[in-house]
């Protein structure tokens, strides 16, 4: 096997069988981690990460000829056992012959998620002083190094006058602020003479007590005002398991902390809860239905959301102020068109303009800018009180794969359209071809099939399958604000691809 101009791994000219799958497995691993690994060297020890494992995983379905479908097995080994010589092993089962006709499909029955929804512990009785969470003087702001982070706590310097408390992963309090700093840099956005009120600390949510250093939580709990959880692991290839530390128990590790005072909580979820209602046959959901079918999400990123706001409800049960925020598809700042392009959406766009093919299908466009996004979660907070409410943040006038099709027609793209199955056979094709594409990490959800239905996972967000979703608490509260979500035009559509453009993220035609 040898190493390709880009890396990949591709059989050498007049190559003959030689090297065992140790030896080819290890060369995958050289390759993504720049080291030589020994058989029981584990992949996260040895410099490996999330996006690392996923390219690992896809260069190894490549160099050995494996379905695509396979990907979601290898991903699960190498959670479950990281070393070099157990995920031979995996690969060594998957190439024989048995491994060869299995039909890769989602783990089914392995987790009980109403069990995991429950809370755990009793919440005690609110104390000290009550809230103030109108005019906050004291925020507790999650995912402030993120996306939807920063704009966050841009809205929340601009709006109010308080101190925002931001945790981050770092390895001491000066090097949280720089990430954090540096992420609203990244977006346009500056602190300038509000840094002040930003104070930023080491923490994790995937480590007990959120990793937070002696006598920080007692500090918090006694002050804030307002939590507002927008941090999460996103990952659209990791199972719930090892996904439910930082999404589930960082969720009940926040409860604990809020429930002190009874400060008001407001999470940030995502609409894909919702997607195994469509799967079900439900064709409308409104904010406030209670939430099923965790069984058939089919997507261990949805399956932690679901089961985080299920610990919520419980908690809320128990009077604690609640708030979810459930936004379709984050974009970019309707002005600026600044936005993340590390997402699903942004990396088929990508993969579209380099391949010149797209798939023919009624995947909606709902487009819920940045901007708007925490402006409305911002009022929300601070101008209602929390009891347990759930906000559908999507956008009453979306667009459609289509209409973006015709956009980058506009501009001097030639994109041919495909039926579904073929375009998802040469996106396979592509992906192994380029290991490192941005779309690398999200073949999954087209190739894994829907639990309970007979369907991808994408395919459950297409229109017709996915359900209708109610407003009515959004634009009730939003009601004389003036805040309005745009609609997904030709306008907004134009300001994305063009920011895509300046940026270097897709080339201009």
């Amino acid at each position: 096997l040898l190493a390709g101009a880009d890396g990949a791994i591709a059989p050498a000219p007049g190559h003959r069988p030689g090297p065992g799958p140790q030896q080819s497995a290890a060369r995958v691993w050289q390759v993504v981690l720049g080291v030589h690994p020994a058989p029981g060297d584990s992949f996260f020890d040895i410099g490996g990460d999330s996006l690392l494992a996923a390219e690992a995983v896809t260069r190894t379905l490549a160099a050995f000829g494996l379905d695509a479908r396979h990907g979601r097995t290898l991903i699960h080994s190498l959670l479950r056992s990281p070393t070099l010589e157990d995920f031979t092993a995996a690969v060594t089962a998957l190439t024989s012959v048995e491994g060869r006709r299995a039909r890769a499909a989602p783990d089914a029955g392995a987790v009980d998620f109403r069990a995991e929804a429950r809370l755990g512990f009793t919440l005690p009785p609110p104390r000290g002083p009550e809230p103030d969470w109108r005019h906050p003087r004291e925020v507790l702001l999650t995912g402030a190094s993120g996306f939807v982070g920063a704009f966050l706590l841009d809205r929340l310097l601009r709006r109010t006058d308080a101190r925002v408390h931001c945790p981050v992963r770092g390895r001491d309090a000066a090097h949280a602020r720089q990430k954090v700093m540096r992420n609203l840099a990244r977006f346009g956005l500056a602190a300038t003479e509000a840094a002040d009120r930003v104070e930023c600390f080491p923490a994790d949510l995937a480590e007990p007590g959120l990793g937070l250093e002696p006598g920080r939580a007692e500090e918090l709990a006694g002050a804030l005002d307002l939590v507002i959880h927008a941090a999460a692991q996103v990952n659209f290839l990791y199972p719930y398991e090892a996904l439910r530390r930082a999404n589930v128990e960082g969720t009940r590790q926040l409860v604990r902390l809020a429930a002190e005072r009874a400060v008001p909580v407001h999470f940030f979820s995502t609409i894909a809860v919702l997607a195994g209602f469509g799967t079900a046959g439900v064709r409308h959901v409104d904010e406030d239905l209670p939430l099923d079918h965790a069984d058939r999400l089919t997507m261990g990123y949805a399956e932690s959301k679901w089961v985080a706001e299920e610990v919520l409800r419980d908690a809320a049960g128990q009077g604690l102020p609640v708030a979810v925020h459930r936004p379709y598809e984050i974009t970019g700042d309707r002005r600026t068109g600044a936005c993340n392009t590390d997402t699903a959406i942004c990396s088929l766009f990508k993969t579209i303009t380099e391949t010149g093919l797209a798939p023919d299908i009624p995947l909606p466009l709902d487009f819920v800018p940045v901007d708007f996004l925490t402006e409305a979660v911002v009022h929300i907070a601070t101008a209602h009180r929390a009891g347990h409410r759930t906000y559908h943040l999507t956008n009453p006038h979306p667009a459609s794969l289509r209409d973006m099709l015709d956009r980058m027609d506009a501009g001097g793209h030639r994109i041919r359209r495909l039926p579904y199955e073929e375009w998802v056979d040469d996106l396979v094709r592509h992906v192994a071809r380029h290991p490192t594409s941005p779309t690398a990490p999200f073949v999954s959800l087209c190739v894994d099939r829907c639990r309970q239905a007979d369907m991808s996972v994408k395919e459950m967000y297409f229109e017709g399958t996915f359900p209708a979703v109610g407003r009515a608490n959004v634009e009730r509260d939003l009601a004389g604000t003036g805040l309005r979500c745009p609609p997904v035009d030709a306008a907004l559509l134009d300001r994305y691809l063009e920011y895509f453009y300046a940026t270097g993220y897709i080339e201009r035609p």
